[in-house]
Order: C-alpha cells, then structure tokens, then sequence
C-alpha cells in the first residue's frame, strides 16, 4: 500500500484515513442510487447471484458493497484506510454478510486476471493523479470477465470548487484552501477529451453522462459537476 499523495503512482492517499475515516466521518451505511440502479439494469435478472462477482475499488465504510451482499451478490472491495475496512467488516460480520475485504491500493490489485463480473469506481478514483487512474483502469480492466462491466463516477472539470485547489497540471488538485474538498488531499476533475483518453484506450464506453448539479434556492449557483461513465470489458 503506497501513502505519498505527491507521488503520481500512489493509489492512497493518507489524507481521508487521518482526516476522515480515522475520525468516523463518512463513514457511509447506505448505497448510491447509481450503484443500486446499475446492479439491478444489468445483474437484477440473473438466476444465481451468488455467481456474480463484484468489486469496488476504494470501498470505504462498505455501504454499496453490503446492499449487494444484502442482495446475494458476491463482493470483494479494497481501501487504503484501515478504519473503513475495519468498520466494513464489523458491519458484515454483526449481520452475517460474507466480503473479501481488504486493505491496500487499488492501482495494485491482489486479484486474478478475469475474476469479477461488475467493477465500481464510485468516486475513488477521482481522489489521485491522472497516472494512478490509469494504472487502476489498468487494474480494473485485467480483473474483469471479457463482457464484464464497469462503472465508475468522478468529478468534472467543471466542478466550480476546483477554483480553491493548486493546480499540479495534470487535472489534478491539493491544498484546498475552501470548498468541499477541503482536507480531503488530492482530486481529479476529467474534461470530455480525456473520457476517451483514460477510459476508452481500456473499455468499451457505453455511457458518459455528464451532470451538473445547482443550488437554485436564492442563487443559480453551480455546486457540483460529474461524470457517470459505463463501459464494458471487450469479449
């Protein structure tokens, strides 16, 4: 498990366990709506879904993982923090759901070649450098079944709080001075040009569906802006 957020290959970055697993901030117990309504568009139909492997990389506290276990899929998951994978596998253990949960990078997975059916990147790897992403595409490619399918959600460059990071020129920002990124170290926000770059060189691209989200209340203030990006591992 690497720990040097500055080092382009490091897949972890030590940040969100001193900052916020280690502190017991978001530590999640429940799935994204995006997650949920994938597993059921592609996996919901299938006969055995004990047959139907899924990982996620930068599981944090588990919660996506523990509504597919909840629902008979087999889940594996991987996080540099080891209060959030600590916190998972009290989880599942106090209600008797089966994991392989571990602790390490995601750039580097302890995994056989073609051994899951589903991958989910739901917002983890937009929080390293554009080489780490690629290296867990890499990764996440190798793993996968051919057909297998992947899922992965991270920032936009049209994120308006990138504004409060230093810009380390490859997308990639630290040092939030305000923000929601603030004290959360590194995040990447992808332009359109390198879905294709990062994504489509490993996949097959199914879906990018770009989303900007506004506070409309008093002001037409954009607050948050991101890619939910499909793919498939060619047969």
């Amino acid at each position: 498990m690497t720990t040097n957020p500055t080092n382009p290959k490091a897949g972890w970055d030590p940040a969100w366990e001193e900052n916020v697993y280690g502190t017991g901030r978001h530590l999640n117990r429940y799935p994204y709506h995006a997650v949920v309504g994938f597993v059921f568009k592609h996996f919901g139909r299938v006969p055995d879904r004990s047959q139907v492997r899924m990982l996620e990389l930068g599981c944090g506290a588990g919660n996506n993982l523990w509504f597919a276990a909840r629902e008979g899929f087999s889940v594996a998951g991987i996080d540099g923090s080891e209060s959030a994978i600590r916190f998972a596998r009290e989880r599942f253990a106090a209600e008797g759901l089966q994991a392989d949960l571990r602790v390490g990078d995601f750039a580097v997975l302890p995994w056989p070649d073609a051994s899951f059916d589903f991958v989910l990147d739901r917002g983890s790897l937009t929080c390293t450098r554009q080489a780490t992403i690629a290296r867990a595409l890499d990764e996440a490619c190798r793993v996968l079944r051919p057909g297998g399918k992947f899922l992965s959600t991270i920032y936009s460059a049209a994120h308006p709080h990138k504004a409060f990071g230093r810009d380390l020129g490859d997308n990639t920002r630290d040092q939030f001075t305000g923000g929601y990124f603030q004290g959360l170290g590194l995040a990447h926000f992808v332009p359109r040009e390198e879905v294709a770059k990062l994504y489509g060189r490993r996949f097959e691209v199914a879906s990018a569906v770009h989303t900007v989200e506004e506070e409309t209340l008093d002001t037409s203030e954009v607050v948050n802006a991101f890619w939910k990006i499909e793919c498939v591992k060619a047969p």
